[in-house]
């Protein structure tokens, strides 16, 4: 996953937008019903249809997104397609789509943006991409500044209690895996 933070002009988040690139496995049955091009490739309306159904199952889950400002959660507005795209060389499927915020938010020191997304079941497992993983994007100020914290998977396993198995819905396991994100501004200029 990639996570660009989109601010507007006048320094608060407008948006988040996502890129999930899908394991071989994955691709190989999300698209197991599309026929494939003579050069390996999908039709593109197919990719864009596989998207635009992946949004519409996301939206129960929240889009797999906890987001807050000073530790309130923050609603989110339509998300907005952007691309899916079929890597042929590699078998992976990849889709990009924006979360725009109801409100646009300031982050600031006192009162930041958090950020995690996971699957809350923790089927699905979401890594942040090595390189790049999170960009402030739009018309960000030079004072804010974006902060990751990643759980050291295998502690995670051997500290969680029973407890975080036995969950009758299972939707709070994923908290404990899932990146956090922190996103401020202070009072510097562009």
């Amino acid at each position: 996953m990639r996570t660009d933070m989109v601010m507007g002009p006048d320094q608060k988040l407008e948006a988040i937008t996502i890129t999930w690139t899908f394991d071989e496995f994955y691709t190989a049955f999300a698209v197991q019903d599309f026929q494939k091009q003579k050069d390996g490739s999908y039709k593109q309306a197919d990719l864009d249809a596989l998207l635009n159904i992946n949004l519409e199952n996301l939206k129960e889950w929240n889009y797999f997104t906890d987001i807050k400002h000073a530790g309130k959660p923050l609603p989110l507005a339509t998300p907005k397609p952007l691309n899916a795209r079929y890597d042929d060389k590699l078998g992976q499927l990849t889709i990009t789509f924006s979360l725009p915020l109801e409100q646009p938010v300031q982050p600031t020191a006192t009162a930041p943006v958090t950020l995690q997304i996971y699957d809350p079941t923790y089927y699905i497992a979401i890594d942040y991409v090595k390189e790049a993983p999170l960009h402030l994007t739009g018309a960000p100020d030079k004072s804010c500044a974006i902060k990751a914290t990643t759980p050291d998977v295998e502690s995670v396993w051997t500290s969680l209690p029973e407890s975080a198995f036995s969950n009758p819905d299972g939707t709070t396991l994923g908290r404990n895996f899932a990146t956090n994100v922190t996103l401020t501004c202070g009072n510097g200029t562009k």
